[in-house]
């Protein structure tokens, strides 16, 4: 199977034409121009029509022609090709671009791989493996201080005490 990011869930039908509405996680559809396929969980299913709406983007699906089977639909998780996630030179990047890049601190030296992102409503985070737990690390252009792609590695200088923020409590 192809390389695919799950990007979002079908949360409802939209008209009655068999059209859906995908949540997209991040609330950035600009892309949906280019979309091609979807994949819901092992059903891949062609894309006739996408545009952006509210935090996603509404499709018309190939074969998914009234209401009743966008219902059925519902609910499913969204995955995309990963290649739908590839900046061009001077354009901002996709986190997914990130994944698996080494995060390394100006004090700390390296910390760890990403190998996840989140957001906590106000900007994204790198989720990346530190000293035995998991730890979430703001990627603001204030921390970041050269991603060097061909190495995969992103240089940050972190404020003190934001990773032992992250630290289960010791009792």
């Amino acid at each position: 199977m192809k390389t695919t990011s799950h990007i979002g869930k079908i949360i409802d039908a939209h008209g009655i034409r068999g059209d859906v509405y995908c949540f997209v996680f991040s609330g950035d559809a600009s892309w949906v121009a280019k979309l091609k396929v979807i994949y819901l969980g092992t059903k891949v299913f062609k894309v006739v029509r996408a545009k952006p709406f509210k935090k996603g983007f509404i499709a018309t699906l190939e074969g998914v022609t009234d209401r009743n089977q966008a219902e059925e639909l519902k609910g499913s998780e969204v995955s995309v090709g990963a290649d739908m996630f590839i900046s061009e030179a001077g354009e901002s990047l996709f986190l997914i671009e990130l994944l698996n890049y080494t995060v390394k601190d100006a004090d700390l030296g390296e910390i760890g791989k990403v190998n996840a992102f989140s957001s906590n409503g106000i900007q994204d985070l790198l989720i990346v493996s530190f000293a035995g737990t998991t730890v979430e690390i703001p990627f603001v252009k204030e921390f970041v201080t050269e991603i060097d792609h061909n190495k995969k590695i992103i240089d940050m200088k972190l404020p003190s005490g934001l990773l032992e923020i992250n630290e289960p409590e010791k009792k």
